[in-house]
């Protein structure tokens, strides 16, 4: 029995030369030790395209039909959590078919869809994502000198290991366990500090530490003294007010003084829709104090502090500006999620 093997582009040329001098397939065979249904092939295939390299190879044939592909991006849809054994287990049983997981993994990067870590967002119910989507409808048209007359304000933590963000370096291959290249982790964070603050009008208001825990007496205190004081000397009298539905900011006691305020013609309260920090700019200027602080390693609370309210006072009014600019974009990212959640990094 002759080995079978692929022959050359050259001993096709052979075979055809040999041929045109009167050689037999036969003889052709033998002074090539090629077979002579090769031979009389390699001729025919010659004889029907005029070429001797390799027709192209359209590989190994699927082992799933266009309907089994179509079910397995189904399934993945219909249930985004489940894993690719899982998905082989029910086509496997439904199609009567042996597939491999690597299979189903390949057909459903085909579809593209793609493994993810999920992105953790605050539960938005129903009702929650209306209230957003009529937020977002009632603001979409509003002016550049409407959001700036707004005094947006939140509280924020701040931990002195405690930054869960990524953090890069440079090292060579076997530095990964250098001091200079870790990232120091301790208990608890190793302190914190909780802070609040405010902005409007393209300048920063007032930015003070909150010692022990925030109850609604101290957070009337900072309406008090802060966050009115900000809004009438950044903006006006007439100004919006925003904070977000945190209990102590809904409570009584805060509600009736702001409702007092109101009357008296001094600001007006912003209705803020509930779960939704992601519509609040502040929320970016909390990241944006996080990066800066992390450059210093601030060493205790005190000095986390003092580097907290250092950049604070340093954030330029362009960096506020396009928070402000950038929420028209926002409000129509909204409107386009149905209220839901969006990705703030495509607006």
């Amino acid at each position: 029995m002759v080995y079978t093997r692929e022959i050359t582009v050259q001993e096709r040329a052979s075979i055809v030369t040999l041929r045109n001098e009167g050689y037999s397939h036969a003889e052709i065979g033998r002074k090539l030790q090629i077979s002579k249904s090769t031979v009389t092939y390699t001729l025919k295939r010659h004889q029907e395209t005029g070429q001797n390299e390799s027709r192209k190879r359209e590989g190994r044939p699927r082992i799933t039909t266009t309907k089994e592909d179509r079910y397995i991006k189904i399934i993945s849809k219909r249930n985004r959590r489940k894993t690719a054994p899982e998905i082989r287990a029910e086509v496997c049983q439904i199609f009567h078919k042996d597939l491999s997981v690597t299979t189903v993994k390949r057909r459903l990067i085909n579809s593209g869809l793609n493994g993810r870590i999920a992105k953790r967002k605050p539960l938005i119910r129903k009702i929650n994502a209306v209230k957003r989507l009529e937020w977002a409808q009632e603001h979409a048209t509003w002016s550049m000198q409407q959001w700036k007359n707004v005094l947006w304000s939140d509280e924020s933590k701040f931990e002195i290991f405690g930054s869960h963000r990524k953090v890069y370096v440079r090292r060579g291959p076997h530095e990964k366990m250098l001091p200079e290249c870790l990232t120091p982790t301790v208990k608890h964070g190793g302190g914190s500090v909780m802070v609040w603050g405010s902005f409007g009008n393209n300048m920063v208001g007032d930015f003070l530490q909150v010692v022990g825990k925030m109850n609604q007496h101290h957070y009337l205190s900072i309406l008090e003294n802060h966050a009115v004081p900000s809004g009438t000397g950044l903006i006006g009298q007439g100004f919006v007010f925003q904070h977000d539905n945190d209990p102590k900011h809904t409570a009584k006691l805060c509600r009736y003084y702001l409702d007092e305020q109101f009357r008296c013609g001094n600001l007006c309260i912003m209705k803020w829709p509930p779960q939704s920090p992601d519509l609040n700019p502040i929320e970016k200027l909390w990241d944006y104090l996080d990066v800066e602080v992390r450059k210093t390693c601030p060493q205790s609370s005190t000095d986390l502090f003092q580097k907290l309210q250092y950049a604070w006072n340093n954030i330029s009014a362009e960096t506020l500006n396009k928070l402000l600019e950038r929420m028209p974009r926002l409000c129509k990212a909204v409107i386009s999620a149905k209220g839901g959640h969006i990705d703030e990094k495509e607006i």
